[in-house]
């Protein structure tokens, strides 16, 4: 069965439905910082824009929220997959934060609840959390994708960053494969012809938004406790 289903989350700018998902929330928007696409409005959002730098202890780290807000500005209903994206950083001189990755500790596909049929005119946010700690003495910065990828960024101090997101989907087309999963998760089809299950009531979802986007850097500071 194609699904055309109501999302799980979803936030317009009259009414705030209940959340049902934990990286769902909205942000005041401001135009400054918008990127657009095709009618898709993209914006970097972090709720917490002074943060502490964690004590030089085993264990000890500072969690921090960083994703995106999407819009839909079109006069059709989109569907959009939240699912990839990792967020860059950048110092005072311009110059980005160093970074290594991605490095792949696993192997994950996109749930159902991944998937946001977004209205015209709603909005929904893309928020995923990452940790400063501190390593062979640098401040590090660990951020870990729904993918299971993750990135490190090293070499903080304190003081003024900036901190944009890239979010991505390379597939238009998903379908659940593999027999029934609880929960359900989907992979992308990249030949209708090859990939179509041939079971007649299963999960697919298609017509979702294609895209790489880098979203405009926001600031925030980095202070000592």
């Amino acid at each position: 069965m194609s699904l055309s289903y109501t999302p799980i989350s979803v936030i317009t700018h009259k009414k705030v439905e209940a959340e049902r998902a934990a990286y769902m929330s909205y942000f005041e928007s401001n135009n400054d910082n918008t990127v657009q696409v095709n009618g898709i409005q993209f914006e970097t959002v972090m709720p917490e824009r002074v943060l502490p730098i964690p004590p030089k202890l085993p264990g000890a780290k500072t969690q921090v929220k960083v994703g995106i807000q999407i819009t839909n500005n079109t006069a059709n209903p989109r569907n959009l997959l939240l699912w990839a994206g990792h967020p860059e950083f950048i110092q005072q001189n311009k110059q980005k934060v160093p970074q290594f990755g991605p490095n792949v500790n696993g192997s994950y596909n996109p749930q159902l609840s991944d998937f946001q049929l977004l209205m015209p005119g709603e909005s929904l946010c893309f928020v995923l959390e990452g940790y400063f700690y501190w390593e062979s003495n640098k401040l590090k910065f660990l951020f870990l994708e729904k993918d299971g990828c993750n990135w490190i960024f090293s070499d903080f101090n304190h003081g003024r960053y900036w901190v944009q997101f890239t979010y991505k989907n390379q597939y238009s087309a998903w379908e659940q494969r593999g027999g029934w999963s609880n929960p359900i998760d989907l992979k992308p089809v990249w030949e209708e012809a090859i990939y179509n299950n041939p079971i007649s009531d299963i999960n697919k979802i298609k017509d979702v938004w294609v895209g790489e986007v880098n979203t405009h850097p926001i600031e925030f500071d980095l202070t000592m406790q």
